[in-house]
């Protein structure tokens, strides 16, 4: 059981110790509907996968990222959280660097000089984001999976998702 914050550490006085009766019963109690809540959480069906994003770039947002717009990719000086729905109707959350690190990369490594400082620097970006991705979605409560064939994150579709906050 995690500890209940009493309001008196070290009662003097009957009345203290009924105050600090009153806490742990209060306690007792929201412990009790919050497992009755999660197990009616279980029967309902997965979110929407459009709500599912519009939470997710919610959540993003809320920890300080800037969200790329639904279309990043027309707009060639953007760069930030990439949030969409894949064609398996499934989201899927990646970074986008700006277009000035990402035409440097891949003009390098079109040249095959993939040592290049552009090519790293690229790839040491992608590699902390992604994993910082990772974290903060943990931290935010989503499940994910890494995707086959790209990187990023796919935020799994479980009843837990349905009912966060």
């Amino acid at each position: 059981m995690a500890s209940i914050n009493y309001p008196y550490p070290d009662p003097q006085n009957s009345v203290e110790r009924a105050a600090n009766r009153q806490a742990a019963d209060d306690y007792q109690r929201q412990e009790e509907e919050a497992a009755t809540l999660l197990d009616l959480a279980d029967g309902l069906p997965p979110l929407a996968p459009e709500l599912l994003l519009d939470q997710v770039r919610l959540d993003l947002a809320t920890a300080g990222l800037h969200v790329a717009p639904p279309a990043p990719l027309a707009d060639e000086d953007q760069g930030g959280v990439l949030v969409y729905i894949d064609d398996d109707a499934q989201v899927v959350v990646d970074w986008l660097p700006h277009a000035r690190l990402d035409r440097q990369a891949l003009d390098m490594a079109e040249a095959d000089r993939t040592d290049h400082e552009a090519v790293v620097r690229y790839e040491t970006v992608r590699a902390a984001m992604d994993t910082a991705l990772g974290a903060i979605l943990t931290g935010f409560g989503y499940t994910t999976r890494r995707p086959q064939s790209r990187s990023g994150h796919l935020i799994e579709q479980t009843s837990s998702s349905s009912t966060r906050p």
